[in-house]
């Protein structure tokens, strides 16, 4: 009985001990919070100053690694020459809860005054009075990105109503808010990060790769290529491997394929989406094998800087076309790195993002 007692003793003393820690983070003042919790980089005042909201771990899982948003948002705004702080709300979050991450959030943009405010949206969990209050009744500019736009438009609609501008890569989600009378709605796309997504000239080990999850008709779609005999190498959860490719080992696959395939397939409803490998294949010197829309053909010119297709049969067709003329494939790879740098890079889309927020009247922008 005496040893069952000291066991629980223990146990008590150690959840006291825990208790006492959280009690303690819990406490803190918001100021304490900003100061310790907040990544910043401060340069003169006389450079602008982002904040920057988004999750850091990829779909907020720590144990997946960081996320896309990390790697071509965060790490872009490192790269341009303003002020930044990086409010990780997906991680605060899970320390401190909604309701004082919103907090946090008001105090950080009463502390920096911030140019511009950033937002990256993945999941509702600050406050909208923080949000209104700030694009509202402050200087600070706000600007909210929206992915999956196709099928989040009405969930996130009471969300966008409250930001001065919103992002959007579906043009028919600009199209349909501008009709609603959102002036404000600004028509943007992913590009690559070419800071990371880099030409690194690597020998070609693969003849075609496809890097994504496995869904509904992806694996079709790769069954019927692999069954008219092309080595179509798949990576990304649900393949043979089953686990997420690593940021380096990404990089590596798209450097060392003759051709990157991209399935366009939404992973809700039907609508062909452009992806973040349409320009991150490129970046790396791959030859892109892509969707055939009216979308892909205003950022590229199909059959001189990528290859489209209609369908798979289309896309065997052309795999087993260029895979054959090594010349002509490795000239529209090459033409297409060349009009990537020229306008495709997210250094350009974010410079892009932010020239239009500055030149909008934030009384002016809602109908």
């Amino acid at each position: 009985m005496g040893n069952n007692l000291e066991k629980g003793s223990g146990k008590e003393s150690f959840l006291n001990g825990l208790r006492r820690i959280r009690n303690k983070v819990y406490q803190s003042s918001l100021e304490v919070l900003i100061d310790e919790e907040l990544e910043k980089r401060l340069l003169s005042k006389n450079q602008k100053t982002i904040l920057y909201v988004g999750i850091k771990y990829d779909y907020t899982r720590k144990f997946w690694g960081l996320s896309y948003e990390h790697y071509n948002f965060y790490e872009t705004l490192k790269n341009m020459d303003c002020s930044l702080i990086y409010f990780d709300y997906d991680r605060l979050r899970e320390k401190f809860g909604s309701a004082k991450v919103s907090k946090m959030l008001r105090e950080a943009v009463y502390l920096y005054h911030p140019d511009l405010l950033f937002y990256f949206h993945y999941q509702d969990w600050i406050q909208h009075e923080v949000w209104r209050e700030i694009s509202e009744e402050l200087p600070t500019k706000t600007i909210i990105y929206l992915a999956d736009d196709h099928w989040r438009y009405d969930e996130t609609k009471s969300l966008w109503k409250i930001f001065n501008l919103i992002c959007i890569t579906d043009s028919e989600g600009v199209k349909k808010r501008q009709s609603e009378g959102f002036s404000n709605a600004f028509l943007t796309q992913w590009g690559c990060n070419n800071h990371i997504f880099r030409n690194l000239n690597l020998p070609k080990k693969y003849d075609v790769t496809f890097v994504g999850r496995s869904y509904g008709a992806r694996k079709d779609f790769v069954d019927t290529i692999r069954n008219h005999g092309i080595d179509i190498r798949t990576f990304g959860l649900g393949w043979e491997d089953s686990c997420r490719v690593p940021q380096s080992e990404l990089i590596r696959i798209y450097n060392q394929s003759k051709i990157s395939l991209n399935i366009s397939f939404a992973s809700q409803g039907e609508k062909i989406q452009i992806k973040g490998r349409d320009f991150e294949a490129v970046g790396c010197g791959s030859l892109l094998l892509t969707k055939d829309t009216n979308e892909i053909a205003s950022y590229f010119v199909p059959g001189e800087e990528i290859v489209t297709y209609t369908d798979a049969n289309d896309a065997l067709k052309k795999l087993e076309y260029y895979l054959n003329n090594e010349d002509e494939r490795k000239k529209i790879a090459k033409k297409g790195f060349e009009r990537l740098m020229l306008g495709h890079t997210m250094d350009k889309r974010v410079a892009d993002i932010f020239n239009a927020a500055e030149n909008l009247n934030k009384k002016g922008l809602k109908s």
